[in-house]
């Protein structure tokens, strides 16, 4: 296939053209793409938790031999990029270019396509394993979570974060109850800051610069109840020992939820104070206004305030703080865990 011609069709983008001639170079897994036929779609995309409103979308977009040949060998690819990082296992990040602004709504949900065909190959690595079903069960939800925001933010269905489902595709990603635990490493990276080498040398020797850490996230949808982050943060340490043979003391956080600024809206007992005080915070930081518009108001990027209308009190004083020219930021904090 002519990737160069695929992407022109489709207007995928410069991102995806250089995406896609990597994953042209990947072997496909014997027996080929394993989507069953839309009789089935609803079965395949149950694992995924999805609303109502965008199962039946993606039902009817389901891939079938009326589908462009491009279409069907984008697909394709995009599940045997899953199939490769899956057998490699966790790593490094892997960038999926996102295409919430591509209009033909079936390369669109491409990436959910490619991720229900590879539910099979993600439930046997975790059975290999020994991941409970429960966690694994949970962990795949987090797909309907993400194709709903998509929703909400750009007004369509679609999987804007295939990056993010992407990590829990190659076995990077879990949930153990109110928390995401993502293996990962005490560095800088992206938004994630950490003490510098010779800052760290003055540490115990678990807060290392490089040492094995759980990096921490949140999911929307449930209060920060302290007695279901403390039943989370219990889970860990033996979850990744008995699956995985790792021992991890350490956990990190790195979100807006975290930057002190917000005891100044907030009561003292509110449960995101509560959380923010588990944590040891790093003294550096990094912008976070494009994160809190994202995740409180589902808006791809910090825009005009007008329209807002903020219902809650963590929404009035995001928007009192903006509106008083003052900006947000990402706070990286650490806990040891129980």
């Amino acid at each position: 296939m002519d990737v160069d011609a695929v992407v022109r069709r489709f207007d995928l983008g410069e991102e995806m053209r250089g995406w896609l001639a990597e994953a042209a170079e990947l072997p496909l897994p014997d027996g080929g793409c394993p989507l069953p036929p839309r009789s089935r779609a609803r079965e395949a995309l149950a694992p995924f938790g999805l609303s109502a409103q965008d199962e039946a979308e993606l039902v009817g977009l389901w891939p079938d031999e009326a589908w462009p040949p491009e279409l069907l060998w984008l697909v394709e690819r995009m599940y045997a990029r899953v199939v490769e990082d899956l057998a490699a296992g966790p790593g490094e990040w892997r960038h999926w270019p996102p295409l919430p602004g591509v209009e033909d709504a079936r390369a669109r949900c491409a990436p959910v396509f490619a991720f229900a065909a590879a539910v099979p190959a993600l439930r046997a690595w975790q059975d290999r394993h020994g991941v409970p079903p429960e966690v694994g069960a949970a962990t795949l939800r987090d797909v309907g979570r993400h194709v709903g925001h998509n929703r909400t933010m750009f007004g369509r269905i679609g999987l804007e974060v295939a990056a993010w489902i992407a990590l829990q595709f190659r076995g990077g990603l879990f949930e153990l109850g109110r928390l995401q635990y993502e293996p990962a490493r005490l560095v800088e990276q992206a938004a994630v800051t950490w003490y510098s080498e010779a800052e760290a040398a003055g540490l115990a020797p678990e807060l290392a610069y490089g040492a094995p850490t759980l990096r921490l996230h949140i999911p929307a949808g449930e209060s920060l109840d302290p007695g279901a982050i403390d039943a989370s943060l219990a889970r860990a340490r033996g979850f990744f020992a008995s699956c995985f043979g790792r021992e991890y003391a350490v956990a990190t956080c790195a979100s807006w939820l975290l930057d002190p600024q917000l005891a100044e809206y907030l009561p003292a007992g509110s449960n995101i104070l509560a959380f923010q005080r588990r944590f040891t915070l790093v003294d550096r930081s990094t912008p976070g206004d494009r994160d809190v518009f994202r995740f409180v108001f589902r808006r791809p990027g910090v825009e005009r305030l007008e329209g807002l209308v903020p219902a809650t009190r963590l929404e009035r004083a995001i928007v009192a703080h903006s509106r008083a020219g003052r900006h947000w930021r990402v706070r990286t904090g650490w806990l040891r865990l129980p």
